[in-house]
């Protein structure tokens, strides 16, 4: 009897290595994948038409939700647009603290990757020390706007208010300090 090597596969959006909501429809000749195609709007929510009955700074929380990994930096493009719409300068400060934001936001973003990549194949020890250090991230957004994910701190025009007095310091393990001294 001839056996039969092509066949489509359903990947996700529930399976084990497909995070989130991915699904792909995958044509295999054997083990090779000859087509993929992706099926996106697993995660669609609407936002759009829940936008349009809302100011634009009532939206604004809408966007942190898009992606609830990289939730400043989803405001930081639409407050951008919103920019670029009204022709409004943002001050120099608010530009900077902008990008500080955002790149606290992608750290966060690297970190729950490389965590995750540690429980995918079984190891338990990156997933906790990549946390631990989101800890200290996420006291940063939660000193600036009083939330720990969804801040809502952009706004058009500058930001929701000024850095505090005194920013969360990292928190040196006193575990591992120990570690070192010996």
């Amino acid at each position: 009897m001839a056996e039969i090597k092509n066949y489509t596969l359903n990947f996700g959006p529930q399976h084990p290595s497909a995070h989130g909501v991915l699904r792909l429809v995958l044509e295999l000749d054997g083990e090779v994948i000859e087509r993929a195609d992706p099926h996106i709007g697993l995660l669609h929510r609407g936002t759009e038409k829940l936008a349009e009955q809302k100011t634009y700074l009532q939206s604004l929380p809408y966007m942190d939700r898009l992606d609830y990994v990289s939730m400043m930096s989803n405001e930081h493009a639409y407050v951008m647009a919103i920019e670029k719409l009204l022709g409004l300068e943002v001050p120099l400060r608010a530009q900077y603290i902008r990008v500080m934001f955002d790149e606290i936001t992608r750290l966060l973003n690297h970190l729950l990757w490389l965590g995750c990549q540690g429980l995918d194949v079984g190891a338990m020890g990156p997933f906790l020390y990549a946390f631990r250090d989101r800890e200290d991230l996420m006291d940063c957004y939660e000193a600036v706007s009083g939330a720990r994910m969804h801040a809502a701190y952009y706004r058009p025009g500058g930001v929701y208010r000024d850095l505090p007095d005194a920013m969360p310091q990292h928190k040196a393990s006193i575990i591992r300090n120990a570690k070192a001294i010996k």
